[in-house]
């Protein structure tokens, strides 16, 4: 590296939509790329293809799938870039709930008797989300005092037990863990990204892509000019000096480059050796596995109410948070998908076994009949960080959100997990990663420049010096 050649001009490390984004973006303005990926395809913690669940034929998507056409236009942008369809879910008639133990049928969210303490909620939390302003890092806001676990946020409500439970949906489906776990900031600043509407907020999973998001990540892949991708390739070590940087595989293999863009989940940077090692706040927060333990579940069932939208609290269901009616099957039921906590430290965790999702779909509908099923064990998962998208404690993002994202000398860092917008979302991830494909390619045009300076200075020199001889 010392005399200025690489093998690349940037490695991306991950093939998610920020890794994919990164290195379609760089390689569009003609640098080398080298995109390595630990698993045998891309996508990451979006993962989509055509199976088979009971009677149903389809795209299948196992992991993140929504977009807001409205307000995410990096998502919107690609879409369209690459002619793909959107479509979308059946609009709720009604809103059974399952809160507090007890079966509400709707059609308000709430029992008639609460509806008075749910305004109550409902403006506390609007007032408090709209203090947090889009696309800026909550560290640079002053919003500390709500940096604070979400139990203990509900608890400030002074509500009832049935519209605390309700208002759990917010952290459990954002962040896929118990409300003791959480800090309240990421549920209300996910409000604040919903245009401040609560009513966007738990209707949000509605708009997909027809074609599937592996269509999309497949197409930005393929469009990458020549970029050099490589499947099943861990990464161990990431060394960096003043002249470049060194990768090395778990494999044993080396590259080198001018930069590297990390795009793989924050839980994983920890499991990647830095030198110089990671700032104290990348490392310790990685380090403490502040990941979703979501498990996302198709189903086909039968003697289930033809609802469209079943919200759960999660703390008294199990983990449970939503079903959802996904496709008609006529006579033979319906196709569901459901979200529930798969926390791997506690012992009533459904799980993922036929008799797992069973007790969860027989927990939202006692009268449902499971059928088929289909799921992916996120927590079991090495490469998603064994977790969903990042689930932060208290005090991380009010101290740290513009630290997780700061660019360590040639290491850039892209993922949905330190986004600004959208953070967990797949507008996260591929904003980030079109991000850091700018940062990367200001650093290589600005050294570029520099080399010829340099050059131009010494060849200007060396003339005046033979000009001085003569």
């Amino acid at each position: 590296m010392k005399d200025g050649t690489f093998d690349y001009d940037t490695i991306v490390i991950g093939g998610g939509f920020a890794g994919v984004s990164a290195c379609r973006d760089l390689s569009d303005q003609g640098y080398s790329v080298l995109l390595l990926e630990a698993r045998d395809r891309l996508g990451g913690r979006t993962w989509s293809e055509q199976r088979s669940v009971g009677d149903y034929e389809g795209i299948v998507e196992l992991g993140g799938q929504w977009v807001w056409p409205d307000r995410q236009v990096n998502m919107m942008s690609e879409i369209e870039r690459y002619g793909l369809t959107m479509t979308h879910s059946s609009m709720p008639e009604c809103y059974p709930t399952l809160l507090a133990g007890q079966y509400n049928p709707g059609p308000l969210p709430v029992p008639l008797e609460d509806v008075y303490d749910f305004e109550k909620a409902a403006f506390k939390m609007l007032t408090d989300a709209h203090r947090i302003q889009r696309g800026v890092p909550l560290d640079r806001q002053n919003v500390e005092d709500l940096d604070i676990p979400f139990n203990e946020y509900l608890d400030s409500l002074g509500v009832s037990d049935s519209v605390r439970g309700f208002f759990t949906f917010f952290g459990t489906i954002l962040t896929g863990r118990y409300p003791e776990e959480i800090s309240a900031l990421p549920p209300l600043g996910f409000i604040a990204q919903m245009d401040h509407s609560l009513i966007r907020t738990w209707g949000v999973l509605d708009a997909y892509i027809v074609e599937g998001t592996g269509a999309l990540i497949q197409a930005m892949a393929d469009d990458s000019a020549g970029a050099d991708i490589r499947l099943e390739t861990p990464v161990a070590s990431v060394e960096q000096n003043e002249d470049g940087v060194r990768v090395t595989t778990e494999a044993g293999d080396t590259f080198t480059a001018a930069t590297v863009v990390v795009a793989t989940p924050m839980a994983c940077w920890s499991t990647i050796r830095f030198e110089p090692p990671l700032s104290e706040a990348k490392f310790t927060t990685s380090s403490e596995r502040s990941v979703a333990y979501p498990v996302k579940v198709y189903a086909q069932v039968k003697n289930a109410p033809r609802f469209p939208y079943m919200l759960a609290e999660a703390p008294q269901a199990n983990g449970a948070a939503v079903i959802f009616g996904e496709h008609d099957l006529g006579e033979d039921g319906q196709l569901v998908v459901g979200f529930f906590i798969d926390h791997p430290d506690r012992d009533d965790r459904f799980g993922t076994s036929f008799a797992g999702i069973e007790r969860f779909v027989k927990t939202m509908c006692p009268d449902a009949e499971l059928v088929a099923y289909e799921c992916h064990d996120w927590v079991g998962d090495q490469w998603s960080g064994r977790g969903g998208m990042a689930a932060y404690p208290p005090q991380r993002l009010s101290r740290w959100h513009s630290e997780l994202a700061r660019p360590e000398g040639r290491v850039h860092f892209a993922t949905s997990d330190i986004a600004s917008n959208f953070m967990a979302w797949m507008e996260g991830a591929v904003e980030m990663g079109k991000k850091a494909a700018v940062d990367v390619q200001r650093r290589l045009t600005r050294e570029a420049i520099e080399v010829k300076v340099r050059a131009r200075a010494k060849g200007s020199s060396g003339t005046a010096a033979t000009r001085h001889e003569a």
